[in-house]
Parts: structure tokens; C-alpha cells; sequence
């Protein structure tokens, strides 16, 4: 399907507006509406631009102020009623033009300002638009980085306003070392019909259950006791993200209305029901210090994870992951992501020490206190999330997608929480 691309046609109009820009006076620049009716657009001042337009002979209609230069200007009929409306863009000197879109209302003679509907969406405005050039269609498209680039498409109403079909953008979940492709798709009356993630960075590939059963909870609370279960291959719809740890999915069943309910990342990663503890795994045991329950011996504090290989060949990780596994009081089971390690070797009786880092109380990186344990040097990741006060068990548990069969699980230890509040020791 043939589109008009905004960019290139403002592009055209570019260099007579940067010729202009020096110039103290206001910049005028005429456009055709439809045969035999014409427009001036009027750009004036410097620090904040204004824009105004006058249709034939009539008055001026003020248009907007701008935050800085419009070098962008161009007309494309958007809503195909027969009449050219008005397109106003700044560069900032970039490749991306974040434009303000106006249609032309022959009815009155006046000019609409199309809102852009939400500005927390992945362009956070109507960045490099594409009018579809068969129907009322806008798209946009937007780059921020190698890895990070969004598009939206959205359908103009009869009223002049802009309904959401479609997002995409990318999300880092975890421990993933890639992002997963986010796409949104909307409703009519512009509420989220669903969330696709897709890609290797995905904890939900397809909305299918990936392990045996799986909780599904009331409110994003690590404290909180599961609502529901679902099992394998049940088919999820995602509604909303909260990186790095939850999801918000539509929870199968009959019940008047939508039912919705919250999933926590590591359960999608780890199947929490399933392990066994301990549970070797190819040769592969893990060992987890028992230095929490009492902080005043020798090593109490450190957090101490060591693998040994007792079997009779080497044994390759390409990307081992570390989690911890956490039961409290009524038996439920928590999975905290800690870190991800670089690929090894573990030869056989020549133990890996996956890690010996006291836990601190300190500023973690949304700036509230937390207990946190040093990532192999690089960093300081939150050791448990805010859990309630009361008495728990630890395992480690050690993954390594697309390596590993099975995950393999350390002993057990126990601890009162909360830990001491421990400091960073002065540099």
C-alpha cells in the first residue's frame, strides 16, 4: 500500500525555512487547500515560535507556540475530505521531525489541532508521521538508540481525534540479556486489548504458559499469597508491564467481566512447583553457605555460592543465571533474580565460587534502602525484594537457557527477615 512519507515531504520545505530562520521578520509560506482556495502559514519570533494561518483573504487564526524552530513545514490531506491540511515540524537539526498535525475544517474555515492522545507512548508524540494516502490512518515511527526505536498507528475519528491501534516498543525483563519486542494492540474505545511479547528477551512468548502451573496474584506485592493457578499451554493475554518483575495478564474463565491478575517474572522462568530441593543436575551441585541466620560468625553476612562438577567430563555454561528460591512461613514459594554470569568451564573437582559478597543495606537504584549484593564487580543488585517480616528458607537456583536440561538447586538455608541493616564498608 502506497503512503505518503511526511519526513520527505517536509524535507522539501526545509531549506527555505532554514534560509528564513536568521531573518528577524515573520516567514511566510503559502500552500494550496483544494483548487481555487489557498493558505499562508505566518512563522514569527525566535525564542518561541508562533504560528498563525490565513485562509484566502480572511483573518489570521492562531495556529500554537512552539518550543523552538519550525523548519518543518508540509500539507497532505490526512482525513481524505478533499482539502489539504497543515503539518508543522521540528528537527532540532536530527533526523526525527516531532510534528503538530491541523486539519483543515472546510465547514467553518477553521483550522483542528489533532491531539496526540498519550504522551507515554513509545514516540510520546507525532514523531516522523506517515499518512496512509486510502484512509484516515497516521503512523509513526521513532529511534532512540541501536536498540530502541518505537512505532505507533492510530485512526482519526470524524470528531478530529486519534484512537490508538497499535505500539511497539521493547521492554528488559530480569535477567534477560536481550530486550523483548512489546506490540500493543488496542480496543475501539482505546483501552488494551492485549500485549504480544515476542522475541528471545520474552518471559511469555505467545501468551502460552511455559511451566506447570503457574500463580497468578490479586495486586504486584512479592508478599502477596496467589489468587489462582494456571497451567502449562493456558493461553495468557498480557494487558500491562511493569518491568523488571511483573505482568498484568486476563486470567482465563467464564466470570461476568474481565478478570485481571498479576504474574511475576521469575515464575515464568523458573518452574518454582516443579524443583526439587536439593536437585543436582548432569554432575552439577550447588552449595549455598548457611551465613544469614547468624551474621556474627566468621562469614555471617557473605552471601557464598560455590558449584562443583563430581562428574568425570568437563561441563561447559554458556549463560548461567542465578536466582534465589524463597519459601516463607506458608509454604509459598518466591523467585528473586539475582545476576547473570559469564560463560565457563567447570572441570571436574575444581569448585566455581558463583559468588562470597557481604549483603548491604544501601541505596539501590530507584534511591530506596535495600539489601544488596555486588554483580560480579559491575554492580549492586537487590539480594530479596521487600519482603514481610517473618521466617524463610533459601535456595540457590542456577539456570542456563538452551544449556542446562533442568535447573539445578542447592540446599537449603534459613533466616529471619528482615537481616541486618549492614553498611557498605567505607572506600
Amino acid at each position: 500500500m502506497k503512503r505518503i512519507l511526511l519526513v520527505a515531504a517536509l524535507a522539501a520545505l526545509a531549506t527555505t525555512g532554514q534560509g528564513a530562520q536568521a531573518q528577524p521578520a515573520p516567514r511566510d509560506f503559502p500552500y494550496p487547500i483544494t483548487a481555487g482556495l489557498s493558505a499562508v502559514v505566518t512563522i514569527s519570533g525566535e525564542d518561541a515560535p508562533r504560528a498563525t494561518v490565513r485562509v484566502g483573504n480572511g483573518p489570521a487564526q492562531q495556529l500554537g507556540t512552539f518550543d523552538e524552530t519550525v523548519d518543518q513545514i508540509g500539507s497532505v490531506d490526512i482525513d481524505h475530505d478533499g482539502y489539504r491540511d497543515l503539518v508543522l515540524g521540528q528537527s532540532g537539526g536530527s533526523t526525527q521531525v516531532i510534528a503538530r498535525l491541523f486539519l483543515y475544517r472546510p465547514g467553518s474555515g477553521a483550522f483542528q489541532e489533532i491531539a496526540h492522545p498519550d504522551q507515554t507512548s513509545p514516540c510520546r508524540g507525532f514523531v516522523n508521521p506517515e499518512i496512509d494516502d486510502k484512509q484516515a490512518v497516521i503512523r509513526v515511527a521513532c529511534r532512540y538508540g541501536a536498540a530502541s526505536n518505537g512505532f505507533e498507528e492510530y485512526v482519526l475519528r470524524p470528531d478530529g481525534t486519534a484512537r490508538a491501534t497499535s505500539w511497539g516498543t521493547q521492554a528488559l525483563f530480569g535477567l534477560e540479556s536481550q530486550a523483548a519486542d512489546v506490540t500493543y494492540r488496542f480496543r475501539e474505545d482505546g483501552t488494551i486489548a492485549r500485549i504480544e511479547i515476542e522475541g528471545e528477551g520474552s518471559p511469555l512468548e505467545g501468551g502460552t504458559v511455559p511451566v506447570s502451573t503457574l500463580d497468578l496474584y490479586d495486586t504486584p506485592d512479592v508478599n502477596a499469597r496467589p489468587a489462582m493457578t494456571v497451567a502449562e499451554n493456558e493461553h495468557l493475554d498480557v494487558v500491562a508491564l511493569r518491568p523488571p518483575d511483573w505482568l498484568q495478564v486476563r486470567a482465563p474463565g467464564k466470570a461476568a467481566g474481565e478478570v485481571l491478575k498479576w504474574v511475576r517474572y521469575g515464575d515464568l522462568r523458573v518452574d518454582k512447583h516443579r524443583l526439587a530441593v536439593p536437585s543436582p543436575q548432569s554432575g552439577l551441585t550447588l552449595d549455598l553457605a548457611d551465613t544469614l541466620a547468624d551474621w556474627d560468625g566468621e562469614d555471617g553476612g557473605l552471601f557464598m555460592v560455590s558449584l562443583d562438577n563430581t562428574g568425570d567430563a568437563p561441563a561447559a555454561l554458556n549463560a548461567p543465571r542465578l536466582w534465589l528460591l524463597l519459601t516463607n512461613a506458608q509454604g509459598d514459594r518466591i523467585v528473586h533474580p539475582l545476576y547473570q554470569r559469564e560463560g565457563d568451564t567447570l572441570h571436574p573437582a575444581n569448585p566455581l565460587g558463583f559468588a562470597r559478597d557481604p549483603i548491604v543495606w544501601a541505596a539501590a537504584e530507584d534511591g530506596k534502602p535495600a539489601y544488596l549484593v555486588n554483580d560480579n564487580g559491575n554492580s549492586n543488585v537487590p539480594f530479596l525484594p521487600p519482603l514481610a517480616p517473618g521466617k524463610y528458607r533459601a535456595a540457590v537456583v542456577l539456570t542456563d537457557p538452551g544449556n542446562l536440561a533442568q535447573p539445578v538447586v542447592s540446599n537449603e538455608i534459613g533466616f529471619d527477615y528482615p537481616l541486618p541493616k549492614r553498611p557498605p564498608a567505607p572506600q
